[in-house]
């Protein structure tokens, strides 16, 4: 399956969006991320090996479990554990929210993958701050 960079963006701001210091999944799927799909599963395992999201708890995991047969009908599921948005979690929305960040993402590395989107992302965010503080001193 590939990123879809939408998505990803829309349930990273979910997470921040919360009235709380963290969500779960029945608020996520409230906000229309449904955790029975697979589109979801995938991109929230991405984020959470990322280190983009995880348990408010601190121990490993984000509450899903993979099924224990050979039955492919089985999808796992995820247990109602509450998640946080990460301090890179944060950084990498506050980029890709940069409206230049998210054009040239989307035009540029429609292709990438999650490690290559942070890196970018954080780069070329890097550059506009550099360009406006230039600015505001010169």
């Amino acid at each position: 399956m590939k990123i879809d960079q939408d998505y990803l963006k829309g349930l990273l701001i979910a997470f921040e969006d919360s009235n709380e210091p963290h969500t779960s999944i029945t608020k996520l799927m409230v906000l229309g991320f449904d955790h029975q799909s697979d589109k979801f599963r995938f991109h929230i395992r991405l984020l959470q090996d990322r280190g983009l999201i995880g348990r408010v708890d601190g121990l490993r995991g984000i509450g899903y479990f993979s099924p224990e047969s050979d039955d492919r009908d089985d999808e796992g599921f995820f247990d109602e554990v509450p998640l946080r948005l990460t301090a890179p979690g944060h950084d990498f929305l506050e980029a890709i929210r940069n409206k230049e960040v998210w054009a040239t993402v989307k035009t540029g590395f429609k292709d990438a993958s999650l490690g290559t989107l942070i890196e970018v992302s954080r780069k070329l965010l890097e550059g506009f701050i550099q360009r406006k503080i230039d600015g505001i001193l010169n």
